[in-house]
């Protein structure tokens, strides 16, 4: 007896279906959409349009799950065809959604934000709820290049539509987070006290969604010049979840090296060298620049103490 081959009306059907898991956020039925949409692709016969519609939901779900900051970025970049994208809005939006996470990882914001603009021109073909992550990444590209007014009117959205959900009070969290984080960049110190401990006391968060805002809340005490706490945060972070070994991790170990070599705990070096070696995995220029400079103050602070201990011996 032959080998049954799967649909292509079936397979769009389990790949649509897998999409609005994703968009409900819904983690248990995503997963077992996506065992559903590869089970069927083993014994399909795919056009490139399914081929490009099953890469990009398999990229939406990485957002999902945060994979995209477990795995070097080149791996997790889908290959699709552009001509075929412009034919269909929802892969148009898809698409470009992609795009502008990939270069918002790579920290070249302008470009991040380039492609959300042309997933904008798409987004009447999604749901609410998924304009609302939309809109949530946006306001974090704002914020990126400091545009906050920009950023806050994005997040007000988001939160606004996640806030009807009782599948999103995560995302809510993060959208408060984010806007702690504004208030902070802007000196209102008290503000975002009281919208950071707001995250930090919700119950049940998942331990890597925690460490996003226990970083958050350790570059707020820095920038307010509270080295001490900083750290403290910064290393609760890091071994919350499995922040450590992921990209936003790496970009912890650094700010936990420079909060380090300020207070003058040697110890710093050791993890700021760890924390270069993990940008070269991510191509990180910001942060590598970054460093950088971290290493030059500290071979000038080094270079100082040496001089004063030859000094005063």
């Amino acid at each position: 007896m032959g080998k049954t081959t799967a649909s292509p009306d079936l397979l769009i059907g389990a790949i649509g279906n897998w999409y609005n898991a994703i968009v409900s956020y819904d983690a248990k039925k995503a997963q077992m959409q996506k065992a559903l949409t590869e089970q069927l692709l083993r014994s399909a016969v795919t056009d490139k349009k399914i081929q490009t519609y099953h890469q990009l939901v398999e990229f939406r779900h990485k957002i999902f799950t945060n994979e995209i900051l477990r795995d070097p970025l080149p791996e997790n970049q889908a290959h699709v065809d552009e001509s075929i994208v412009e034919t269909d809005q929802v892969l148009n939006y898809l698409y470009h959604l992609m795009e502008g996470r990939m270069a918002f990882q790579r920290e070249n914001y302008l470009q991040s934000l380039g492609h959300y603009q042309k997933a904008e021109r798409s987004i009447h073909s999604v749901s609410e709820l998924e304009r609302a992550e939309f809109f949530f990444l946006l306001g974090e590209g704002f914020y990126r290049i400091n545009q906050y007014m920009h950023a806050s009117l994005y997040l007000d959205l988001a939160k606004e539509i996640f806030e009807l959900s009782s599948r999103h009070d995560e995302r809510v969290i993060a959208c408060t987070s984010l806007q702690a984080s504004i208030y902070s960049e802007l000196r209102l110190y008290h503000q975002a006290e009281e919208f950071f401990l707001d995250c930090l006391e919700q119950p049940n968060q998942k331990p890597f969604n925690r460490s996003i805002h226990l970083r958050a809340y350790g570059l707020h005490k820095e920038r307010n010049g509270m080295l001490q706490d900083a750290r403290d945060y910064y290393d609760e972070a890091l071994h919350t979840g499995d922040q450590y070994d992921t990209l936003v991790g790496s970009k912890t170990k650094a700010n936990l090296a420079n909060v380090l070599l300020r207070l003058g705990d040697c110890s710093g070096v050791a993890l700021l060298e760890e924390a270069e070696d993990d940008m070269k995995t991510y191509n990180l220029v910001e942060f590598t620049a970054g460093n950088r400079i971290t290493r030059g103050f500290t071979f000038l602070r080094l270079t100082f103490y040496s001089l004063i201990r030859g000094l005063t011996n």
